[in-house]
């Protein structure tokens, strides 16, 4: 199988792209609701985030910077009102700690398919 790091879950194809899709959207959901709902959450230049994100040709990287405290500011500071939460193929890409994300095999199904 490919051990803890299973290459084979990160590919577009695995099952359909049906589980990326469905980690995806429970990740962005999950952030909507902790930077909308139970926290009061300012963004300076959305907009113009959300206009390169969209606009980029495919194959273009975006890079972006952050200063943040936790691990959970991560997935939360995409949430914002406006940023596509459910569109795996906008999702954001974002480095994560292989002791945190990849501790046995549950978690490195579930953080890999979500590349």
């Amino acid at each position: 199988m490919g051990g803890r790091t299973m290459e084979w879950a990160a590919r577009a194809n695995h099952l359909g792209g049906l589980p990326r899709k469905v980690v995806i959207t429970a990740v962005g959901t999950f952030a909507k609701v902790v930077a909308n709902l139970l926290n009061a959450t300012t963004v300076h230049n959305g907009d113009t985030l959300i206009r390169l994100v969209r606009s980029r040709p495919a194959g273009v990287p975006l890079l972006t910077v952050s200063n943040h405290m936790s691990t959970l500011d991560d997935p939360v500071m995409w949430a914002f009102k406006g940023f596509p939460i459910c569109d795996a193929k906008l999702a954001r890409w974002v480095l994560a700690a292989e002791d945190i994300c990849f501790k046995n095999t549950v978690l490195s199904y579930f953080f890999r398919i979500g590349v």
